[in-house]
């Protein structure tokens, strides 16, 4: 089951979650000691994540709902550090990089227990299944979550400790297992950063248009390049931006760190006069905009610093 992106819902019938940011994975106990782990499409990936493997609890017959995150230090999910486990199958490979980057199970469904379909019980009653559960290992949490009323309370404790964001879901919904339903709705926090324009990779040979651009917020001694953006631009606006850009040519990248700058396609290199605003999800541990949306050129004012 699949939740649908939208404003945070408020209400009695709502209760709320913490999205994490990871990898959707289905989570198969046979009962017999073993443990078998699907991802969202279907695909098996137990071997990608032995750690998992402790999850097996002998008598346990269950299949569980989850995300497979990795926290860093702080304890916080790290979709970078994720990303160097998924897709792992070579067993050299993927025990390096599970002893450099251990993966936790972020339990929040129930799907079956005891041989019983439990998908057309409400989520208040999955949810006392789930947490009843004997699941005692540190490879898996069950996080609580936050009865009716708390929407809001929910959204700031996420956004203060820098989670992704929150997932409501009505307290009387069933489990409809392969569909995005409104019962379920995601609301991401959304973070903006002004930044200036450094170069720009045109759509054509006409220069007419612009497939994407490359920015850069303040850094130590100039302008610290924070990475391309190519959405979030209506033909119009793509248009506007390459009349603008074109007359600012310079022959080198105007950022202080631009031997760490990758691009396919030929840039066009300009002066960083044009300031605009672009909305993401969170910084990289590198330095880098992810998942970046052009929201529109802004003034003068400053670049603000992450």
């Amino acid at each position: 089951m699949l939740a649908t992106p939208g404003p945070l819902p408020t209400g009695g019938d709502w209760a709320y979650e913490v999205k994490w940011d990871g990898a959707r994975a289905l989570v198969h106990l046979p009962g017999d000691g073993g443990v078998l782990l699907t991802s969202r499409t279907g695909r098996l990936v137990t071997d990608s994540y032995p750690e998992l493997g402790a999850l097996a609890v002998p008598g346990l017959a269950a299949v569980l709902d989850g995300e497979i995150v990795a926290l860093d230090e702080t304890g916080r999910p790290d979709f970078g550090r994720m990303q160097q486990r998924m897709g792992l199958t070579r067993p050299a490979a993927v025990r390096a990089a599970a002893r450099a980057y251990p993966v936790t199970l972020m339990l929040f469904d129930v799907l079956r227990l005891g041989g019983r379909d439990t998908t057309g019980l409400p989520y208040t009653e999955r949810r006392e299944l789930l947490e009843r559960l004997p699941v005692d290992v540190p490879q898996a949490a069950v996080p609580p979550y936050w009865p009716p009323g708390l929407g809001r309370v929910a959204m700031d404790w996420t956004l203060d400790r820098g989670l992704e964001g929150v997932v409501a879901k009505r307290v009387g919904s069933r489990y409809e297992p392969g569909r995005r339903s409104r019962e379920w709705i995601k609301t991401k926090h959304v973070r903006t950063v002004e930044v200036r324009i450094g170069g720009w990779v045109p759509r054509d040979e006409g220069e007419r248009a612009l497939r994407s651009l490359l920015v850069g917020v303040a850094g130590a001694v100039g302008l610290r390049y924070a990475g391309s953006v190519g959405t979030g631009f209506s033909e119009r606006e793509s248009a506007l931006l390459a009349e603008l850009l074109r007359p600012l040519d310079t022959p080198a990248p105007p950022f202080e760190d631009s031997g760490g700058i990758e691009v396919e396609q030929p840039v066009r290199w300009v002066r960083p006069v044009l300031v605009g605003e672009v909305e993401f999800l969170e910084w990289t541990r590198g330095g880098r905009l992810r998942a970046p949306v052009w929201r529109g050129l802004r003034g003068p004012p400053e670049v603000v610093p992450y």
